[in-house]
C-alpha cells in the first residue's frame, strides 16, 4: 500500500512539473508572437514606403 502512495505522489509531482513546463512554454510562445507581429509589420511598413 505505502509503495501505491509513493507512485502516486511521484506521479503528482511529475505532473505538475508538466503543467509547470506548459505554462512556461505558452509564455515564450505567446513572446515569440507578439515580436513575429511586430517584425512583420516593421516589414511590410518598410516595404510600403
Amino acid at each position: 500500500m505505502a509503495k501505491k502512495l509513493t507512485q502516486e505522489e511521484l506521479l503528482e509531482k511529475i505532473h505538475q512539473k508538466l503543467s509547470d513546463i506548459n505554462t512556461n512554454m505558452l509564455k515564450v510562445f505567446w513572446i515569440v508572437a507578439i515580436f513575429a507581429f511586430l517584425y512583420f509589420g516593421l516589414m511590410l511598413h518598410l516595404l510600403n514606403k
